[in-house]
């Protein structure tokens, strides 16, 4: 079930995150992708430590590169033409993420391509969209974060701005690359016309401000820092306890109701807390009263009587603890893949797509640089 996309061809000439990211979710679907990789490699192969086993393997190549094979190929080399022909007139799309200089040099940009391989989708990861005066502008995570305004939002109240601790808008444009990239192939089957799939780093991250942005549209003015607070629900953060931290979401009313209960507080008394909107005015003073109850009380505690009455709760986690401990529990996503090369397991995430219970998974791992 999981190889649904088994008959498309996927020519991924992307690098670092963006681009591997959307061509490892069709590789778990099934799709046959081959990775394209200048002569030294991606560059994230030597992003590192941590390294793994003989060949230097680094953990951020192993998370987004799953079930493709790769190919060391020159495309400035004249040599590697022929090749470059056969690998794009088999294909389906190819996904790139070059500088436009760059596409142009090599001859890639999508007008060339569509003019000589017309059935050939091209699916572009840029860092500003190619109509606006950035264009040429080029573009990481961490660098998009700060132009986005994300980077503004994250951290604690007066603090400095933070970045995300993973780049989430690599992740979130990979999303939004795959999603088009199979929007493109029904079009296609549908029309026969092959079309040109763009996703700009920099609107993938404005899009993930989703209700923030709303705010911003709505009153024109700039949002502040909440550290884990909400800013439009309340309480919906952590709160330190006798044994650690948890997070609470009260996402209804009649959540808080039961959590006010537990807290021992009247809202006869305090009946502009009954509603979330007067809660959001009254943050502060709410917080002051919910605080000294969850720091006299152990997590476990809370998390019981939190799923005994419906409310999301949960300890605040590391990530050891959740890939180790927590399997099996809380999530079936940590898998292993057989390495015959080099006769050895993988340790892996699987897709979080169950297709009819099953989950999507790739067949092959994170492919050595030239085997």
């Amino acid at each position: 079930m999981s190889q649904l996309l088994s008959h498309y061809k996927v020519l991924d000439f992307s690098r670092i995150l963006a681009g591997p990211f959307a061509t490892q979710l069709l590789a778990d679907f099934g799709a046959e992708v081959l990775k394209i990789e200048p002569p030294a490699g991606d560059p994230t192969r030597g992003w590192g430590p941590p390294f793994e086993g003989e060949t230097g393997e680094s953990a951020y190549f192993r998370c987004a590169n799953r079930g493709k094979r790769s190919l060391a190929m020159d495309l400035a080399d004249e040599g590697c033409k022929a090749i470059l022909h056969e690998l794009m007139t088999s294909a389906d799309v190819l996904v790139e993420n070059f500088l436009p200089d760059t596409a142009e040099q090599l001859g890639l940009t999508w007008e060339k391509i569509h003019d000589r391989y017309p059935k050939l989708i091209v699916a572009s990861v840029r860092g500003f969209a190619s109509d606006v005066p950035a264009c040429r502008r080029p573009g990481y995570d961490f660098v998009l974060q700060a132009e986005s305004g994300l980077m503004s939002i994250t951290g604690e109240p007066g603090g400095s701005p933070m970045k995300t601790g993973v780049a989430i808008v690599d992740v979130i444009a990979g999303l939004y690359l795959a999603n088009g990239i199979q929007a493109a192939w029904l079009h296609r089957e549908r029309t026969g016309e092959a079309i040109h799939v763009e996703v700009p780093l920099m609107e993938a991250a404005l899009a993930s401000l989703v209700n923030v942005a709303a705010e911003t549209l709505m009153t024109g003015e700039a949002p502040r820092r909440l550290g884990n607070a909400h800013p439009h629900i309340v309480p919906y953060q952590t709160f330190a306890c006798k044994d650690g931290d948890v997070a609470i979401g009260c996402g209804s009313d009649r959540q808080f109701e039961v959590l006010a209960l537990w807290a021992g507080i009247d809202l006869e008394q305090e009946s502009g807390w009954r509603l979330n909107r007067g809660r959001v005015t009254d943050r502060e003073r709410l917080l002051a009263v919910l605080e000294p109850h969850f720091r006299a009380a152990e997590v476990d505690a809370i998390i019981a009587f939190c799923e005994a009455h419906a409310i999301p709760a949960s300890r605040v986690r590391t990530v050891d603890d959740v890939l180790f401990r927590q399997a099996g529990r809380l999530h079936q996503l940590v898998t292993t893949i057989y390495d015959e090369a080099g006769s050895r397991m993988v340790p892996v995430l699987a897709s979080p797509v169950l297709f009819n219970d099953l989950r999507a998974r790739s067949r092959i791992p994170p492919p050595r640089f030239r085997e």
